[in-house]
């Protein structure tokens, strides 16, 4: 009973991701904070993690859906990505992987 509890609410965190970037796109910020924190919730209170690819598409500080050009700049600089949040500042830098062609 409790991992199909843990399946659902998982489940339903990640369509609330997906529907707070929808919701950027369209102007409402305010909302799709919401519906992060929400998400977030479910995270901790079911105890679950949400996968990678989720996790860096949220400010951690503002809990804003980063959307590049939108909500986020991003920049190259000496092989590491920079992510800035427009609205909070919140700086994230992540290194560029290497290819197998010798880049």
């Amino acid at each position: 009973m409790k991992i199909k509890v843990v399946k659902e609410h998982r489940k339903r965190a990640l369509e609330l991701i997906d529907m707070a970037e929808q919701i950027v796109k369209e102007g409402d910020i305010e909302l799709a904070r919401r519906y992060v924190r929400l998400a977030l919730t479910y995270s901790s209170k079911f105890r679950f993690k949400l996968p990678l690819v989720y996790k860096r598409k949220i400010c951690r500080k503002c809990f804003v859906p980063l959307i590049p050009g939108l909500t986020e700049r991003r920049r190259i600089k000496n092989k590491v990505i920079v992510r800035t949040c427009i609205y909070c500042g919140w700086v994230r830098r992540y290194p560029v992987k290497k290819t197998d062609k010798g880049g």
